[in-house]
């Protein structure tokens, strides 16, 4: 068996989060990604800190593994030219730019299929290629906001908060990676190319979910609550005894009468907490959730996290302990899965880095992220055939 992707070649150009995520799912899955960067320049993530190990920045090594590393000044036409020949040997065309970009430079959908008509190309934007907002200039906090996600976040009466991750970029990484998938799969059927259209925006919206039903089917507008649920109960963060935090989530009837038994049995003061008729259905609990998450909150500050936590496999409670980014990166369970792997970096060195959470039956590969223009010979030369004099002329133009 080899990795899925293997076999395919795509050119990446993009940079920061979003599209370099999604590039580096398809990488991690086999994909050969060529990553065009601005001579001189790169990647803007290259220069954003906090951290940096030998120079390279930690953002922009997380996001650019598994691929390989040119220069080439695309606004120059001999630039063109070279993407031209790239194009007619490669499978996918994935920028991450402003609608206006591709075209200025003449590297539009129709210009694509002219150097290779079974080309697939993916635009991933803020906004969509179409629409009043396609020209604006949009981050992950903004498509958090103006997709709902913040309305929905933290506590009622409180100030809007977007999640701590960055779910706009990722997901929308993700979804383009989908995307581009599903079209190579398309071609292999077809033999014809596609040009796909991802907005962050639009990815957002779809992860309103059963919120964004709730609210088509009721017109009514869901509010934020916290850590708990609309809909289900009991659900909650608590805190335990030590001050540290247990996440319950009981989505059937038979958990949460489980974990009203639980807490019943293990607490002294409860005995009959899960035969009390305020908490008898999910109705009962929605009626009195107030009364409930006292209940709750007591019992739970009774005992030390651990504790909670081996309490409710006890039970078969679903629980967990709410963890901190460290917590989460040592915990057995994501380290068991090669949640967290080893790099070498002829630049940054040894480090650590998050893993591929794809399993598709092989081993995981993973190669550094490229220096700037790293590649740039070879792939001009082996790829394209390029002579060594030719090269140095492009070098000398500052093409490359």
């Amino acid at each position: 068996m080899s990795l899925p992707l293997e076999g395919v070649r795509i050119l990446e150009l993009s940079q920061a989060i979003a599209g370099p995520f999604a590039a580096r799912t398809l990488g991690d899955l086999g994909a050969e990604i060529i990553k065009v960067e601005q001579p001189g320049v790169g990647d803007m993530s290259r220069r954003m800190g906090p951290h940096f190990l030998g120079g390279e920045s930690a953002y922009y090594l997380n996001f650019n593994r598994n691929k390989r590393g040119i220069t080439l000044d695309l606004r120059k036409p001999e630039g063109r030219q070279v993407f031209y020949r790239l194009t007619s040997v490669s499978d996918v065309v994935f920028d991450a730019f402003r609608p206006t970009v591709l075209p200025r430079m003449g590297l539009e959908y129709a210009s694509l299929k002219e150097a290779n008509p079974t080309i697939i190309s993916c635009s991933l934007s803020a906004f969509g290629q179409e629409g009043p907002y396609r020209d604006r200039p949009g981050f992950d906090g903004i498509v958090q906001a103006m997709g709902g996600g913040m309305s929905v976040t933290g506590r009622e009466g409180e100030p809007p908060v977007f999640m701590g991750f960055p779910v706009g970029d990722l997901v929308g990484g993700y979804v383009a990676a989908l995307g581009i998938s599903s079209a190579l799969y398309g071609r292999r059927e077809t033999g014809e190319g596609r040009r796909l259209d991802i907005s962050l925006l639009d990815v957002q919206v779809a992860l309103q979910g059963h919120l964004g039903q709730f609210y088509l089917v009721s017109g009514q507008v869901p509010k934020p609550i916290g850590s708990s649920h609309p809909a289900n109960l009991p659900v909650g963060a608590y805190q335990a005894k030590d001050g540290s935090y247990i996440q319950v989530h009981c989505a059937s009837q038979e958990f949460a009468m489980r974990l009203l038994e639980m807490v019943s049995t293990e607490t002294v003061g409860n005995p009959e907490l899960f035969t009390d008729p305020r908490f008898a259905t999910q109705a009962d609990r929605m009626a009195n959730r107030d009364a409930l998450d006292q209940v709750l909150s007591e019992a739970f500050a009774t005992k030390d996290r651990q504790e909670w936590v081996y309490l409710c496999e006890k039970w078969s409670v679903p629980g967990g302990p709410v963890n901190n980014i460290a917590e989460a990166l040592s915990d057995p369970q994501v380290l068991l899965r090669d949640m967290v792997v080893d790099m070498k970096h002829p630049v940054a060195g040894e480090y650590k880095t998050v893993g591929n959470p794809i399993k598709s039956g092989e081993p995981d590969q993973f190669s550094p992220p490229p220096t700037l223009g790293q590649d740039t010979d070879d792939v001009l030369g082996a790829l394209l055939g390029y002579r060594t004099n030719q090269i140095q002329e492009l070098r000398d133009a500052e093409v490359i």
